[in-house]
Formats: structure tokens, sequence, C-alpha cells
């Protein structure tokens, strides 16, 4: 069976760090190269090549000899047949002429000590490089990418964070820090004769990690902030907060914004990598994360992904009834792995061979697809890639809870894959069981943070979306949406914008009638409508008011 669909989070073998008691990778960077997309990350310890965006292969560098590809935050850049790579913490500049080889890159030095950097190559062959961390400020310099990338001219700053102004600047996980953010991670793409620059803020640890987005007649700016900032947000649903990323343009034309997501619980620096599709329209930058947690066809399988990405399944595991073989503590309950946050999980008591979690899914549905989420409970200190962790499990369907059918058969596994998502054809079944078969990676215990169950819309989608009300508060950087509960609804999207027509910043509430957004632009007015959903679809809201 062709896959023909997958669900973020990316599925790559995120690396342990010693010290974070999880596994990380961010920052990504993705290039083309002789129509292959490469991926780099931080902390990655090599990199790796995809045709499709989706199914990744990993190419290890030997960090004796190249140990810049055990720092933060790498920034790509191909000129002719040549990719050059730098990376944050003063990272110096590689280049390789066979970057299939990881033993093919050359170490040229640096010409100063940047953080977060990005490059940019002009139309006219000029280099620049975007840097700046935790700072108000992000700068710009003009390199010569002839003599070892000397800088040519500046650094000089080109954009600033302004919490005061900006809802989304603030700190916390709902913006309710009053606190400069941590400005970092730029990513410039000259676009339609515009420099689009796009900016992580106010910090990677929490659900409203964003990326804004600034624009410029110049590469080395000023930078103008756009009124549809931020360009990616994604602080509810199963996946949480989205910056600091990269926006790159796919083999059919298409473009596309990979970037951080959080989970932060074991470490402010336990992350995972999403990919969204993105579009220019009337010269604003625009990401869909609507349901971007949700089963999306594979990015070339549609002509146009910013309207046609989403698969149109519907989540059937939501509250599922659950029991499972053990639990270690209050914090780490079974029904967490139901609650759609992978911020949270279920652990068992140990890490051995026959810990399992099962669910009821309350009546026997149509099965396309699920999706594995495995967290981390109390492992052993590790880092790097030669540790020979894998996932042994099976994962088996019922009928009626006593005979029991193999799914997926993973107990001789050797992938360290911790976000697996498998596709079915005609299956179909009410109850699932996930067992573990042997030794969890890192020594940890048996910890799922969501085991979720798609399929084709069941039922009918709710009769109607609500009425709301969306009232500013005194304070423009706040907005408060509340409506009347829908009976037949399970959650609700509140979507946003500057324009009706392109309302794409959203929140996602579930089993709930109340938004409070803290993330607008003073001055700036706003469109809003609240969607309605349930296992049936969407029913999207046809009410849209200015506030």
């Amino acid at each position: 069976m062709k896959k023909r669909t997958f669900c973020n989070p990316v599925n790559i073998n995120y690396q342990y760090q010693c010290g974070y008691n999880g596994r990380e990778s961010a920052d990504p960077a993705v290039v083309r190269y002789k129509d292959k997309y490469f991926l780099f990350a931080s902390h990655g310890s090599g990199y790796w090549i995809s045709d499709d965006l989706v199914n990744w292969d990993f190419i290890k560098v030997d960090l004796q000899k190249q140990p810049e590809f055990a720092l933060f935050a790498p920034a790509t850049l191909v000129i002719g047949e040549r990719m050059y790579i730098t990376h944050s913490q003063g990272g110096s500049v590689l280049y390789s002429d066979d970057p299939f080889d990881p033993d093919s890159w050359v170490n040229i030095g640096r010409p100063y000590e940047w953080h977060d950097p990005a490059f940019l190559l002009d139309d006219d062959g000029s280099v620049y490089i975007y840097e700046g961390l935790g700072d108000y400020s992000i700068h710009c310099s003009k390199l010569d990418p002839d003599n070892g990338f000397a800088v040519l001219e500046g650094p000089v700053p080109v954009f600033y964070s302004d919490y005061q102004n900006r809802g989304y600047d603030r700190c916390g996980d709902n913006n309710e820090i009053e606190r400069r953010p941590s400005l970092e991670g730029a990513w410039v793409n000259k676009i339609n004769g515009k420099y689009y620059l796009t900016y992580a803020t106010p910090g990677t640890e929490f659900s409203t990690y964003c990326d804004g987005v600034a624009v410029s007649d110049s590469p080395m700016g000023p930078f103008e902030n756009c009124d549809n900032s931020p360009t990616v947000f994604k602080s509810t649903g199963f996946m949480r907060g989205a910056g600091h990323g990269c926006l790159f343009e796919d083999v059919n034309g298409n473009l596309w914004k990979m970037d951080t997501t959080s989970v932060s619980v074991n470490h402010m620096f336990e992350r995972r990598l999403a990919l969204f599709p993105v579009k220019i329209i009337d010269g604003r930058l625009y990401t869909n994360t609507l349901r971007g947690d949700y089963p999306m066809f594979f990015p070339h399988e549609t002509k146009n992904p910013f309207e046609q990405a989403d698969a149109g399944l519907s989540l059937l595991s939501y509250n599922a009834k659950v029991k499972a073989s053990s639990v270690v503590d209050g914090r780490h309950k079974p029904e967490l792995v139901f609650d759609e946050n992978m911020k949270t999980w279920w652990s068992a008591k140990t890490g051995a061979a026959g810990e399992q979690i099962e669910a009821d899914l309350g009546k026997k549905y149509a099965v396309s697809s699920v999706q594995i989420n495995f967290a981390d409970t109390d492992i052993t200190p590790c880092e790097g890639r030669e540790n020979g962790f894998s996932y042994k499990y099976t994962l088996e369907a019922s009928d009626d809870g006593e005979v029991w059918r193999i799914l997926v058969d993973k107990r001789d596994n050797t992938e360290d894959l911790p976000h697996e998502y498998f596709e079915f054809e005609n299956e179909g079944f009410r109850y699932i069981r996930l067992t573990n078969h042997g030794e969890f990676p890192a020594g940890g215990r048996f910890s799922v943070s969501g085991l979720r169950v798609f399929g084709p819309s069941d039922g009918k989608a709710p009769q109607s979306a609500p009425e709301f009300t969306a009232i500013r508060d005194k304070d423009e950087r706040n907005m408060t949406v509340t409506w009347d509960k829908i009976p037949d609804a399970v959650g609700y999207f509140v979507r946003f914008g500057v324009n009706e027509a392109e309302l794409y910043t959203q929140y996602q509430i579930i089993n709930g009638t109340k938004a409070e957004i803290r993330s607008l632009i003073n001055g700036v007015k706003y469109k809003v409508t609240v969607d309605a959903y349930n296992k049936g679809g969407v029913t999207a809201g046809k009410i849209i008011k200015t506030v």
C-alpha cells in the first residue's frame, strides 16, 4: 500500500541530549540540492536527506572531524554546485561539493561570532547573513563568498522586538507574561522582489512559540513588521508551538515552512519539528496551521497544498476509555494518552516487555491511520547516535476487546523513531492496544503522549457553527471570544486575521466555549470567526466579526 498521508510532528530519529532528560531536534534548515531535500537541525550529529519531505534518511557526521555539527541552529546556502553551512554559537562556515558524502565538508573559518544565523543569496549573487539571539534586535551583514565570507558591510540592526505593542511577543503559554521575548531564529527569503524576514518569538519553551514576519525592499532593511504577524502560530491542539524554522520552495514551486514545536517538559529544549504549507497572498506571507497536527497529504500529492494539504480525516480517539498495565505516578495517568496534548503523557512503572495501554473508542470505526507518539520518563542520561535505541512493540486491534489481531508488528524493530504514523486500508475496529516488547530507549519507562486514531468522517458534522461574541480589551493586544455550546460539537476553531478571506491564525478549544487570545497587535483591526467540529467533520463559521 502506497503511503499518501503523514502527520506532524516530523518522524525522524530525534537525538537524546545529555542533561535534557529527553530528545531534541530544533531550528531546522531545509535546502534543495539536486532535487533532494537536505534537513539540518540543532545538535544533529549529522543531517537527513529526503525525496518527499516525509521519509528522511539520516547521514551521520564524524563529530571528531566536524564538531560544528554538534552546535545549535544551522543555516544553509547553495551557490552553484557547492553547499555551505554554518551554525549558532559562533559557528564556522563549512562547504561541500558533494554533501551526500558526510566526510566532504571543509571548514573555512568564521568572519565573526554570530548566533542563530541565516544566509540569503540575492539575485545579483550577493550574500547576506541575518543573526541575533535573545536580544531585542536582529542584525544583517553583507558577506564576500569569494573571500571566506569576509564582512563587506555591517552588521547593522534591521528589526526589533516590541512586546508592548505585539501581544505574541509576550512570554508565557498564553502570552500572559509582560517581559521582553527571546527574539531569534531569523530566516530571509526574496519572493516577488520583496525580502521576507521570519523571526521566532517569544521563547522556545512556550506553547506560544511562533514566527512573526516582516518585509523590506532592501536586503539590509529596515524590515517593517507585517500586520498579519505571527505568520506561524499554533499554541493549542496536540502539538503546541511553532517557531524558529525555515521557509523553502519544493520541486513543484510550492512554499513550505518547517518549524520547531515545543514539548519542553523534561527540559526547555525538549523539542520536535513540524511542516506546514505556505502561500503569499496580496504580498502577505501566510502559513496554514489549521488542523496542522492532523493527517496531511504528502507535499507532492497536491497541486495546491496550502488549500488541499488536509486529508480530511477525523480524530476518533479523543477521550477514549483507557486502561493500562501500570502507572508510575499521578502526573502520568493513562487518560493523558488521549487528551490531545503532546506535553502530557502516560508512563508505566517500568520499561519492560509486557507494559501496555488499551483503549475503547466507544464503537467500531473505519480507521485510516494511527499515530504513535512516545515520550520520555526517567531516562538514563545519554547522548549521541551510537546507542542502539529502538522501540519494540505491537499495535493490535479488536472488535470486542477479547479477540485481538496485530496491525503493526515492531517486535524486531531497529529504528529509533518516536512519532510513527501508519496508514491502513479497509480496517475497522473498536479497541486498540499498544504493547511493549523490549527495553525502552535510554532506559526509560514505557511512555506514550498520544495514541491517535484517524478515520473518515463518522456521522454528521455539527449542525451549525456557533454564534459568538468577540470583545477587544482596553489593552488591544487581548481579545476574548465566547460562544454558546453546540450540542453535537466536540471542539471549536477560533480563526482570525486582517483579511476575512485569509483567517489562518487559530486557537483550538476542546470542550470549552471561551478563548482568551493575547497575541494581537495594537492598532490592527481583525476579522474573527468560530468553526465547530466533531467526528463528522468541520462546520465553518459563517459569521465574521470585526474587532
